[in-house]
C-alpha cells in the first residue's frame, strides 16, 4: 500500500522477517491441519532524512527547500503470524505478517484466508486493518519556523490474489484519512484544498516466480498504482518494477532485491507551483539461518534495506538506511 506524505515507524519494516525461516521458493499451505504459526522479536537501527521523518529534532524547518534533519532510531518490536489449516490442507486461515509481503518489503498486519485449488492454482483474500500509533505525519508539514504537530493516520485496506503458478495477480485497494489534516493552514481556502491527503488508492500487480540455476530463483513483479486524493495535487499515478533473487541451501536463505518507482501527481503544487514527480529507487538484503545453535524451530534473521526517493521537489527527497537482526520461533 502507497501513502503519499506519511510515515510508517521504521520498526514495522522489521516485523515480518522472522517469517523468513519458513519461506521456501515453493510450499503447501502446512504439512498437517491445525494451528501453525511464527513468533519472534528484531532489534536495530534505522536512518532517515526526511521532511516526514517524525522525530523531535526533525519538528521544526526553516524552510521548504530541504529534506529536512537526518535522524536514528533504534528499533525494538515484537512480530507474530497464526494459521490455521483445514484437515483437507486446501483453505488456511491466517492472522499476521505474510511471507509473500515480505520479499517485496511490504508491511502490514493481516486478516485473511488462502484457498488451494490444486497443485498449481490457488486464492487470496486479506483485509488490512488499522493500527493504532504505527502510522504518523505532520499535521502541516509546510508549517515554517514554528513546531509541527503530530497526526496519526486511518488507514484500512483489501487485497484478492489469484495464483496459477508461477504467475500471479493480485488487486488491492487502500483509503487513507489524516486525523487532523492541516496541510497549507497558512494558505487560502482553494489552495488547502488542493493539499488535502484524505486519499483512496488501488494497485493491479503481476508477479511470476523462475528458477535461474539450481536451486537459485528470480522473482520479477510489476505493479500500476493509483491514488485519488480530495487534493486534486496529491492525486497520481505511479508504475513500479522489481526482480529479486533468492536461494535456500541447507539452513541458509539468501534474498536480494531491486525495486523501482516512477511517479507523477495530476496537478501543480500550489506550495512549489510544479507537479511533483518521484523517482524512488529500494535495495534489500535478507538472510536468514535455521536452526541456530540446533535449537528445532528457531531462526536467526537479518535484514538491511536502503531506499531512496529523488524528487523533483527537494522537499520531498527522503533516504532510509535500516539494519536489524531478530530471532524467530515456529510451531506446527
Amino acid at each position: 500500500m502507497t501513502l503519499k506524505n506519511h510515515r510508517i515507524l521504521p520498526l514495522t519494516l522489521l516485523l515480518t522477517c522472522g517469517l523468513l525461516g519458513s519461506v521456501a521458493v515453493a510450499k503447501p499451505f502446512a504439512k498437517s491441519a491445525g494451528f501453525s504459526g511464527t513468533v519472534g522479536i528484531n532489534t536495530g537501527v534505522s536512518d532517515t532524512q526526511s521532511q516526514f521523518h517524525i522525530d523531535d529534532d526533525n519538528e521544526q524547518t526553516q524552510d521548504l527547500s530541504n529534506a529536512g534533519k537526518a535522524g536514528s532510531t533504534e528499533i525494538f518490536f515484537p512480530f507474530f503470524r497464526l494459521d490455521y489449516t483445514t484437515s483437507d490442507l486446501q483453505t488456511q486461515y491466517f492472522i499476521g505478517q505474510s511471507p509473500d509481503k515480505i520479499l517485496n518489503s511490504a508491511i502490514q498486519y493481516e486478516i485473511g484466508v488462502k484457498h488451494q485449488f490444486d497443485e498449481r492454482q490457488s486464492m487470496t483474500f486479506a483485509y488490512i486493518p488499522d493500527v493504532p500509533f504505527l502510522k504518523e505525519t505532520w499535521s502541516d508539514p509546510f508549517l515554517i519556523n514554528a513546531p509541527r504537530e503530530k497526526s496519526d493516520i486511518d488507514s484500512s485496506a483489501v487485497r484478492l490474489a489469484y495464483k496459477f503458478s508461477p504467475v500471479q495477480i493480485e488487486y488491492s485497494y487502500a483509503s487513507y484519512s489524516i486525523e487532523n489534516e492541516q496541510s497549507g493552514s497558512q494558505m487560502s481556502a482553494e489552495d488547502q484544498a488542493s493539499l488535502n491527503r484524505d486519499s483512496d488508492y488501488q494497485r493491479l500487480s503481476l508477479e511470476s516466480l523462475f528458477p535461474l540455476w539450481q536451486r537459485i530463483y528470480g522473482k520479477a513483479n510489476v505493479f500500476y498504482g493509483a491514488q485519488e486524493a480530495k487534493g486534486e495535487s496529491q492525486s497520481f499515478d505511479e508504475f513500479h518494477y522489481s526482480l529479486s533473487i533468492m536461494t535456500k541451501y541447507e539452513r541458509h536463505f539468501v534474498s536480494v532485491q531491486a525495486a523501482f518507482s516512477d511517479r507523477e501527481y495530476n496537478a501543480k503544487n500550489p506550495i512549489f507551483g510544479e507537479v511533483q514527480k518521484d523517482d524512488v529507487a529500494r535495495y534489500s538484503f535478507i538472510y536468514s539461518y535455521s536452526e541456530p545453535f540446533n535449537i528445532e524451530g528457531t531462526n536467526l534473521n537479518i535484514i538491511y534495506q536502503n531506499k531512496k526517493n529523488d524528487a523533483n521537489i527537494a522537499f520531498y527527497d527522503s533516504s532510509t538506511k535500516l539494519f536489524s537482526v531478530g530471532m524467530s520461533y515456529s510451531f506446527n
